[in-house]
């Protein structure tokens, strides 16, 4: 599945919040019980307020962040939610390092499903990659059982390695084309990158969603809903792209093989399926995948 540009994540503990970020047009929506809740008693809190939540919400793309893989937390969590993953997407897993984490979880869900009497593996996993090792093991991870999607923790990674989280920075730009096409190779959408750090930089916000998907990335993590409509559209394909890529594809309706536009840019076949990529990124059907 794609997850959208837009991935807003929500504090499983602030009950309101979560109301609003369900209610909010996010691509997908995240409700942490991670990061984002404090350890002990808000932990708890947090998953008796994400299990109401569940339990009355129509909302499609919907996923939970649980804690680590191997944690008394992460056991925690899947038994006090168990009973209302019916109504999720999806699990996201920080700080994954190596694809066994992911199968292990998977055996878990295969549990969940069978006792909720849904299809088996219906249950899709999102690891985040936010560490060195998760890094080196990201193709594997990618290639694992039930995963729909990668996101990079750009927070962490950036911590351990000393460097900028800022897309265009430098500091990990070179991870950031690592992940896409270890996601590509896998045969799953664009990553998801990490937030923005500062909450109040909306021109830092908007280069660096700029940059991330010159790198290859589909979209980000928001962690407000203010974000969303600026991070929609930076991942969005800009007027000239999509311009470009009609004529592109009107030029390879009437020609054959490899052709020139006329600016005399030399077009063939990648170049073809790219522009037909990015016209189905901008919402329009082209005559190959129009419906008969």
């Amino acid at each position: 599945m794609n997850l959208g540009r837009t991935l807003l994540f929500s504090p499983g503990d602030h009950a309101r919040r979560v109301e609003r970020a369900l209610a909010s047009p996010a691509a997908t929506v995240v409700l942490d019980l991670e990061d984002g809740v404090a350890e002990g008693t808000a932990k708890e809190a947090a998953r008796a307020t994400i299990a109401r939540a569940l339990s009355s919400t129509r909302r499609t793309g919907l996923f939970v962040r649980v804690n680590g893989t191997g944690s008394p937390e992460q056991a925690a969590d899947l038994a006090a939610l168990a009973p209302s993953l019916g109504h999720v997407t999806g699990i996201v897993v920080p700080k994954v390092e190596s694809r066994e984490e992911v199968t292990r979880l998977g055996k878990r869900l295969h549990e969940i499903e069978r006792d909720l009497g849904i299809k088996p593996g219906s249950l899709l996993v999102v690891p985040v990659v936010e560490t060195c090792a998760g890094l080196l093991a990201a193709p594997g991870i990618a290639a694992a059982p039930r995963v729909a999607a990668l996101i990079l923790g750009v927070l962490d990674l950036a911590a351990e390695l000393g460097v900028s989280p800022v897309a265009g920075s430098g500091g990990l730009d070179h991870v950031r084309v690592h992940l896409a096409v270890a996601a590509r190779a896998a045969g799953l959408p664009a990553p998801a990158d990490g937030p923005h750090p500062d909450l109040d930089d909306d021109e830092g916000l908007r280069r660096s969603s700029l940059a991330s998907r010159a790198l290859g990335f589909g979209g980000r993590v928001v962690l407000h809903p203010r974000q969303l409509d600026a991070v929609e559209r930076d991942y969005a394909p800009t007027a000239d792209e999509v311009l470009r890529a009609r004529r592109v594809v009107e030029a390879a309706a009437a020609g054959a093989g490899s052709l020139r536009l006329p600016d005399g840019t030399f077009v063939d076949a990648p170049v073809i399926a790219r522009a037909r990529a990015v016209l189905a990124e901008a919402g329009e059907v082209t005559r190959e995948h129009a419906p008969a």
